[in-house]
């Protein structure tokens, strides 16, 4: 007797199409912002009619996500305030002494001129009043402050400052293709910078604030960098880059130190992003396994991990972006939830945009995305090619294949794999690359198989010692010397392969126009990946 099977559609990745509707309401909130109160009350009339009309609710649920995306990025990018420094200084240049609280503790900068070492600080200010003409007048707006020299350390987040220097707009491409500061901080809801001579230009006004601690953050990184640095003789570039990597430490990326790793494509590894969080991850979960603990108790131990890590550097928008990512594939994993790649990218995506949709215009954001769209594409592509090369004689009985033999294929398989994974992120980075950064690096593709596993090895070597440094120095020595043995290898590659015969070149910026054609017809020729229906029987 055969029973009677029922097949029926589901989508598995449900969060892609959302993700896409809402992206295409950011972009036409990009192209045409029309008014706030107008772009609010339509989208409440869509929501009310897709809630209250069953019938028409397929039918309205994607212009109601688009008609979302758009208000929320007009809703960001207008200026709703009377005292707005839009409104306020217009395109105006004015020497003014302004009032705030630091949005962030100041980060150094450091650069090579005539063989001396020359230093800047930059910070964000969060300003609250104004004083143009001898009068305090009330603002509203963050300004970008870049100053000549070293702040005082008593300077960090949460201070209530005030300095005196030039409020001017940023300045836009020194010439056309070149990267355009003021488009960069626009993206960041940042409208003006400051400008002042030099240290002296600033000072704290709320007594309250002198002898305050500093923000847990800052006390936690200094704090690592002691203990990376523990046995070490001296502070070197490999231990500035080891600090840069786990700590997300900008002082240490001078161009000259960056550019071996911008000509080989791997300057990657010093955001904190998902390469890091996923590895963290990975450890953490891989040693609760050893330990037999249930998949529950592993996600409700690795998130507040991994959210720690990404408070304590710094709250960067890469480290977001990958925290909310990992969460919501360690969520489906803790669950048991059948996992996707591309659902989950389509997740945290629509949620890092319903966060702040200016992000999409950013090239980290869309860096971090395409690369990780490009492999949920390609790698289900590559990989059935990867098994079906270095697959066994299916006539062959397995008592008589050779057991060195089979240990050979294996590790080229896996050599195949690492190399399908690095030319999977090197497409989908491609045109971005050349757009933003003017280069297109083909050495990158080996490159990234050296270099990727030296950097987790050196970061696994960092937890070590962070791990041993308040109970056990001398094994966070042990940890030190091998993370630095291990960053001198990657400085020594990069190096090395940068000066491989078309190891990179450089190239004018493609127009806007022929990279979105290009991810089009990524997304095409992966379009069996991109199967929105797929049939299953119950």
């Amino acid at each position: 007797m055969t029973a009677n099977v029922k097949c029926r559609d589901v989508t598995p990745t449900p969060f892609l199409p959302v993700l896409l509707w809402y992206v295409g309401g950011v972009l036409a909130g990009a192209w045409l912002a029309l008014p706030i109160a107008c772009l609010f009350v339509t989208a409440s009339l869509a929501l009310a009619f897709a809630c209250l009309a069953p019938k028409l609710r397929p039918w309205l649920i994607g212009p109601t996500l688009l008609l979302a995306g758009w208000t929320n990025l007009v809703r960001n990018t207008t200026p709703l305030s009377p005292v707005d420094l839009r409104h306020v200084m217009g395109e105006r240049i004015e020497l003014a002494t302004v009032r705030g609280r630091l949005a962030e503790t100041p980060t150094q900068r450091v650069a090579w001129r005539e063989n001396a070492e020359s230093w800047r600080t930059l910070a964000l200010i969060e300003a609250n009043s104004l004083d143009c003409t001898g009068t305090w007048q009330r603002v509203s707006g963050t300004l970008a402050v870049d100053v000549p020299g070293l702040l005082s350390p008593e300077f960090f987040a949460g201070q209530m400052v005030e300095v005196y220097g030039v409020v001017e707009k940023p300045p836009g491409p020194a010439a056309p293709g070149l990267f355009d500061y003021r488009e960069y901080l626009r993206w960041k809801g940042i409208y003006y910078r400051l400008q002042t001579r030099d240290t002296n230009d600033w000072r704290l006004i709320d007594n309250a604030y002198e002898h305050a601690h500093s923000p847990w953050g800052d006390r936690f990184v200094n704090w690592a960098q002691q203990t990376l640095a523990l046995g070490l003789p001296v502070q070197d570039e490999p231990l500035r880059l080891i600090w840069a990597m786990a700590l997300g430490w900008k002082t240490a990326l001078t161009d000259q130190v960056s550019e071996p790793f911008m000509q080989t494509g791997t300057m990657h590894i010093f955001a904190i992003s998902g390469l890091h969080i996923a590895l963290i991850a990975g450890i953490l979960v891989a040693l609760m396994r050893v330990a037999q603990l249930p998949r529950r108790v592993c996600g409700g131990v690795v998130l507040p991990l991994i959210w720690f890590y990404t408070a304590a550097t710094g709250w960067q928008s890469s480290a977001i972006r990958s925290s909310i990512m990992m969460t919501v594939v360690i969520l489906g994993w803790a669950l048991r939830r059948p996992g996707d790649l591309l659902n989950s990218l389509a997740a945290s995506g629509f949620i890092i945009l319903i966060w702040d949709p200016r992000q999409l215009f950013q090239a980290s954001f869309q860096l971090s995305f395409f690369v990780v769209l490009s492999m949920a594409l390609l790698m289900p592509r590559f990989l059935p090619l990867v098994d079906k090369l270095f697959r066994a004689d299916p006539f062959l009985p397995p008592e008589l294949q050779s057991g060195w033999r089979g240990w050979v294929v294996d590790r080229f398989r896996r050599l195949a794999q690492a190399l399908a994974t690095s030319l999977s992120a090197w497409v989908g980075s491609l045109p971005l690359i050349a757009f933003y950064f003017h280069l297109v690096t083909p050495v990158s593709l080996l490159a990234n198989l050296v270099i990727v596993p030296l950097s987790a090895v050196t970061l696994m070597c960092n937890l070590g010692s962070l791990f041993c440094g308040a109970w056990a120095q001398w094994l966070s020595v042990l940890f030190n010397h091998s993370a630095w043995l291990w960053m001198r290898l990657m400085i020594g590659a990069c190096e090395w392969a940068a000066q491989w015969p078309g190891a990179f070149f450089r190239v004018p910026s493609p127009p806007i126009a022929l990279v979105c054609v290009f991810y089009l017809l990524l997304m095409a020729a992966a379009a069996g990946t991109l199967a929105v229906h797929r049939r299953l029987c119950v």
